[in-house]
């Protein structure tokens, strides 16, 4: 049943409810208390209610079970805690006038800070800003009688909530750093991704709500954020589908690779990228032979190597993973219009940097005129002379095809500061289409063995991020721990290589982790 159609039918029995509560309780207080608690648990069962025939059975059903849970709370010794007063709704004095210590006062705008909207709002309009319910009811566009359910019901729930002690979560006053990133075809630009880089709570939202689902109260308390400051955010989160909402509690509903998840990948990666590395150093085969006189010395040879062996091998891992969602919280980015994958990582507060990790992966970038392709590789350990960008294609394919004396000044310019020609000329790998085709077969001991390590790693790394991720997403969370671990052998293997010394820091400005491929 639609919440519109609940709302009409609640109405409609208000004084039915009310007059049930009365007979019961013969106190006027007790049964507007037992009323709002009836309301209450129909709303928050309305999901079992199959149609409007079925809902005078199903409401008196709840009124007596309610009833009976009333009457065991009420035989249970109380405390001595502060109660707010328990007046009629008709007289003028608000709540916080009848508040006396100021320690009482802090736990009133405590709770008040807990509620959520139409709750708050009610409250804050009827006892602080003195509005009458008829004038609420306009305001907020309900019933008058929903605006009295509102503020019986928030009057108990500020009652309850003074007696509890509430303590704030780690995420308060700890926050975890959070990144989130993506995969696939474009849609729109980078900014929204960018800003959950730059505002915690985003991020912190998620992770509060990753394994158990939270009502905006208990994520309230956790991150210490009041909830008219997270209505915002959550509604976007929810818009973007990062969040889910089910019977008004939320869960995260991309996968988040928290510290943990990553470090259980990493103790089995290292060890297996450790034995690959050790067969890649060993094998022999003849690119020094047909491709040396490219480059200026071995170390930019062995570089370009790796940098060809390791394009091969995630090419090939496409047809491992599968294919690129077309539905999920990517395709709605930035407008919509895009497929591909969306996940989390946290970053530990550690002084260990992001920059530790791959920059880029361009894996084909064609040119405008189709006369040749781009394929770089930003590894941390050649940032010092590459940090290839797409917007540089055509003007690197240009350069490539000896056309660099017809580029504009700017970009002229640009390439000779970035390194990327010399006296006009290519400053980095180029071959032909044909050369490109024997490559794969010059390389195929080296792909054999990233092949196999690449395989080993889609694995575990998706079998890992499924057993971290929460049921509902352990599929999605599959898919995305093997796809984009497979990206990551290509850093974790030119690291391993570099630190075994078989791969040198690069010198210079010539750029052997890239390459042109001319067209046919």
């Amino acid at each position: 049943m639609d919440r519109i159609k609940l709302d009409m039918l609640i109405t409609e029995n208000m004084k039915s409810i009310f007059g049930f509560a009365l007979t019961r309780l013969a106190n006027v207080q007790k049964a507007e208390e037992l009323s709002s608690d009836i309301i209450y648990q129909i709303i928050r069962s309305s999901s079992n209610l199959k149609n409007e025939e079925s809902f005078y059975a199903f409401m008196w059903k709840i009124a007596e079970n309610t009833y009976k849970t009333y009457l065991r709370k009420c035989t249970k010794p109380t405390n001595n805690a502060v109660e707010l007063d328990e007046n009629t709704l008709g007289e003028s004095e608000s709540i916080i006038d009848d508040m006396i210590n100021k320690e009482e006062i802090n736990l009133l705008r405590r709770e008040l800070s807990l509620l959520s909207s139409n709750y708050r709002k009610a409250t804050v309009l009827f006892y602080i800003e003195e509005y009458s319910c008829s004038e609420i009811a306009k305001i907020l566009d309900i019933s008058t009688e929903m605006v009295k359910y509102y503020l019986f019901r928030a009057r108990k729930i500020i009652r309850e909530g003074m007696k509890m002690d509430r303590l704030f979560g780690e995420k308060s006053y700890n926050p975890v750093t959070f990144e989130i990133d993506f995969w696939g075809n474009k849609a729109g630009d980078d900014k929204e991704y960018m800003d959950f880089q730059n505002r915690k709570i985003k991020g912190n939202i998620l992770l509060a709500a990753y394994y158990t689902p939270v009502t905006i109260q208990q994520l309230s308390v956790e991150l210490g954020v009041a909830v008219t400051y997270l209505e915002d955010e959550i509604k976007l989160l929810i818009e973007r589908q990062y969040l889910v909402c089910n019977n008004d509690k939320y869960i995260t509903n991309i996968p988040i690779f928290t510290c943990e998840c990553e470090e259980s990948i990493r103790q089995k990666v290292k060890k297996l990228t450790k034995e690959a590395v050790c067969e890649l150093i060993n094998v022999e085969d003849e690119f020094m032979d047909k491709h040396g006189n490219k480059f200026e010395n071995e170390n930019q040879i062995k570089w370009n190597k790796i940098f060809l062996a390791l394009h091969y091998t995630l090419a090939n891992n496409e047809n491992k993973t599968g294919k690129l969602p077309e539905k999920g919280p990517y395709s709605l980015v930035n407008g919509g219009g895009g497929k591909g994958i969306v996940w989390g990582r946290c970053i530990d507060n550690s002084p260990k940097q992001d920059s530790d990790r791959i920059q880029g992966i361009y894996n084909g970038c064609p040119s405008n005129d189709k006369r040749g392709s781009v394929i770089a590789m930003n590894f941390c350990q050649n940032l010092n002379i590459q940090q290839f960008s797409w917007n540089f294609v055509d003007p690197i394919v240009a350069t490539a095809l000896d056309c660099f004396e017809y580029l504009p000044e700017e970009w002229k310019k640009l390439l000779d500061n970035y390194g990327y020609e010399k006296n006009g000329k290519a400053n980095f790998p180029v071959y032909t289409y044909e050369e490109y085709k024997e490559l794969k077969t010059v390389l195929e001991k080296s792909i054999a063995i990233l092949d196999s390590l690449s395989e080993k790693v889609i694995k575990i790394s998706s079998d890992i991020t499924a057993d971290f991720a929460p049921a509902h997403i352990k599929e999605y969370a599959e898919y995305v721990g093997a796809f984009i671990h497979s990206l990551d052998i290509a850093q974790d293997v030119v690291t391993e290589l570099y630190e075994q010394k078989y791969l040198k820091p690069l010198e210079g400005d010539f750029k052997p982790a890239m390459c042109v491929v001319k067209s046919k």
